[in-house]
């Protein structure tokens, strides 16, 4: 038998709870893990990912994927058992010839602990994630 995910926000229509498969469900919480800022889980002080910096300069782009890539894996380590093996690379910033910015893409990989099966999500933050402080609005 298949194990059985709630959906959330949970809705209950009368007589049961939505469900989904093991995959969305864990989809849906690395959503809420990276566009939760560290500490604002009342419930879980250490739940979510640590906020950068608003105010660091774009020319130290590569510090700052780095960065995100590192709080985003280490919170989903903490905070989400389902998965293993988990990989965190964050792509986009300055193009080459300086005329601008590309949105950064945050490329999640992993394993699903109880099934082996590849997991893959890609989320890509707008333009609002430089004028505001991490995580930014994700698209």
């Amino acid at each position: 038998m298949e194990d059985i995910y709630l959906d959330l926000p949970l809705r209950f229509d009368g007589s049961k709870f939505k469900s989904i498969s093991l995959s969305k469900s864990i989809t849906r919480i690395v959503s809420v893990i990276i566009s939760t800022p560290k500490g604002s889980a009342l419930s879980d002080p250490e739940f979510g990912t640590d906020q950068l910096s608003p105010d660091e300069a774009l020319v130290e782009m590569e510090t700052i994927k780095e960065d995100l890539a590192k709080t985003i894996r280490s919170a989903l380590e903490r905070n989400e058992p389902r998965l293993e093996k988990v990989s965190v690379k964050v792509q986009g910033g300055m193009k080459p010839d300086k005329t601008g910015i590309v949105p950064l893409k945050i490329i999640i990989s992993a394993s699903e602990t109880a099934t082996g099966k590849s997991f893959k999500l890609e989320k890509t933050l707008t333009e609002d994630y430089y004028r505001t402080p991490f995580p930014g609005r994700m698209g």
